[in-house]
Order: structure tokens, then C-alpha cells, then sequence
């Protein structure tokens, strides 16, 4: 790694590029619990609409973790699938970063629990790209 010297003005000693990365990376780490709690705050606020898009048969889940659209073009629908899917994907990653897994086996593992815990009627899209109804 390349080191840049910089003089601090305030204290007439110099800094390398290396002490200011580091720098960064701990206010990132400080902040990034509140980057969490967001998407799981905005995961909790939209699960009504997530439930009833599953009551209604327009989404489904996936065996990747992830939700899908069934048969609905609606724009609405659309946004939902992508906001939620794009918060599930930082939920994933937070949570093989936590365990040590990998992301994958994370999405799978969280659609096996959706899975268990769905109310009968809801969709689920098999490996296959095949719907299945609970």
C-alpha cells in the first residue's frame, strides 16, 4: 500500500493516508448499526403490505430468500418486490458477515424459515421456477 505524508495544520504533524483510511473505516463501523436498523425498520414497515401482496396471490417467496412477482404487472407490486428484496440482500450479507456463513446459505436458510412459518394459500417458487401453493 502507497503511504502519503500530509502535515495537519492544527497540530503540525503528519498524517498518512493509511491513519486517514482507518480513520474513515471506524466512523463507517460507528454509523453502520444505525445503516441496519434502517432496513430492518423499513422491512417492518412494509411487512403488512408484503403480507397482504402474498394474501392476494400477486408475490411469492423464493428458495433463494428472496420475494418474487407472480403474476402481477403492477407497479406497486413491482416497488415492493425490489424495496424488499434490496433490504433482504443487506439483511443477508449482515447476517453471513455476523456468522461467518455465506450468503447464499443465509438467503436459503431464511426462506426455509418463511416457508415454515407461511400461512396456507401463500406461493412459494421452487429451484425450478415452478409455483407451488402452500
Amino acid at each position: 500500500m502507497t503511504t502519503f505524508m500530509m502535515k495537519n495544520p492544527s497540530t503540525n504533524h503528519s498524517i498518512t493516508m493509511k491513519n486517514r483510511f482507518f480513520s474513515f473505516f471506524l466512523i463507517v463501523l460507528v454509523l453502520l448499526p444505525s445503516a441496519r436498523a434502517d432496513y430492518s425498520d423499513r422491512m417492518k414497515a412494509r411487512l403488512s403490505e408484503v403480507v397482504a401482496a402474498k394474501d392476494a396471490g400477486s408475490v411469492g417467496e423464493g428458495v433463494d430468500g428472496f420475494l418474487h412477482l407472480r403474476q402481477s404487472t403492477n407497479k406497486s407490486s413491482a416497488k415492493l418486490v425490489e424495496s424488499e428484496n434490496a433490504d433482504r440482500t443487506q439483511l443477508f450479507k449482515d447476517l453471513a458477515r455476523k456468522t461467518g456463513g455465506d450468503v447464499a446459505a443465509v438467503a436459503r436458510k431464511f426462506s426455509q424459515g418463511i416457508a415454515t412459518k407461511a400461512k396456507s394459500g401463500h406461493w412459494f417458487k421452487k429451484s425450478s421456477g415452478e409455483w407451488v401453493q402452500k
